[in-house]
């Protein structure tokens, strides 16, 4: 029975492989598959765990080697990305927040909290809507605000905001465009801001057009002069292939990579998809050193925030 099993995992293991280090990994309804990438890990894990406690089983070499092999080509994409949280207090430095605030958020005062608990410099939001957002204006001290026209994301700054358009890079969704492009006038030099939040990729309309609005974004990255930072909602996890396309493309540093897999979804206790935790929200940047990144309170949202403290390179 124990072979059995063991074989059934083995088998198991050797699919996600193919599915992970082929081209099928771009394809949908398989992509959206390696966005759960860590759960999935789990077959190859009790698959080695199965075969080293098992007298029987630990005699046979191959069957051991091969259990290890496909544990680490299975791990890989996770312990690549994994790192350990720094300890201590935030160092001194540019403070960057990423938030979705989820469009049905009954709880501005929550919201209101998240954000000062970590009094950031820069604050890119996402589904926003004109009350919200009338709210956060009155509450909280930024004196610099833009929030894009056509959709609900929105960019607030304790630096002034020379210029600040709504941006669709030729690809829209359901006729909306989530994205938006500022410049900023920090101290001594000016940063471009793009806010983005692609559609979920569930279904195959979005799960296109989320990529093409990635490989827009690389492109975009590419033909910005100066420093540089691309934030929000991806709705793409590390380990997506078209994430990984666009890392590669813009190459831009991912303030999360190294550092623990910071989760920011999915928060919402009341619904059944509560035990998935994966990072979709990310902070990318050009011309900057990242001191430290974290999560925040989700504030009655669906999403955690994302914290980062950079420091001009």
């Amino acid at each position: 029975m124990h072979q059995l099993i063991s074989n059934i995992l083995l088998l198991l293991s050797g699919l996600l492989v193919l599915l992970y280090y082929s081209p099928l990994k771009f394809r949908w309804p398989l992509a959206v598959l390696v966005e759960l990438w860590p759960y999935w890990g789990v077959i190859p894990f009790v698959s080695l765990a199965l075969v080293v406690s098992i007298p029987r089983l630990r005699h046979q070499m191959l069957r051991v080697g091969l259990a290890t092999l496909l544990f680490v080509l299975i791990g890989a994409p996770v312990f690549g990305w994994v790192g350990f949280p720094s300890s201590g207090a935030a160092p001194e430095g540019l403070r960057v927040m990423a938030y979705n605030l989820w469009i049905d958020n009954p709880n501005p005062k929550a919201i209101e909290q998240s954000i000062l608990r970590e009094d950031p410099d820069i604050l890119f939001l996402s589904e926003v809507s004109q009350a919200m957002m009338a709210e956060l204006r009155s509450q909280l001290d930024f004196p610099y605000s833009y929030r894009t026209s056509g959709s609900n994301n929105a960019l607030l700054s304790q630096y002034p905001i020379l210029d600040a358009t709504t941006e669709d890079f030729g690809v829209k969704t359901r006729g909306q465009t989530f994205s938006l492009v500022a410049k900023l006038q920090l101290e001594n030099d000016i940063v471009t801001v793009i806010g983005i939040h692609p559609p979920v990729p569930l279904i195959q309309t979005f799960f296109h057009i989320r990529n093409q609005q990635l490989d827009t974004f690389a492109k975009a990255s590419q033909a910005v002069e100066g420093k540089l930072m691309v934030l929000g909602d991806f709705n793409a996890t590390p380990w997506s292939a078209h994430f990984q396309r666009f890392e590669r493309l813009s190459q831009l540093q991912n303030t999360g990579h190294r550092r623990w897999i910071w989760a920011t979804w999915y928060f919402n206790q009341t619904l059944k998809t509560r035990y998935i935790k994966i990072p979709l929200d990310h902070i990318e940047t050009r011309g900057f050193k990242v001191l430290k990144t974290w999560t925040g309170q989700t504030g009655g949202s669906d999403h955690k925030p994302v914290i980062t403290v950079l420091e001009p390179a």
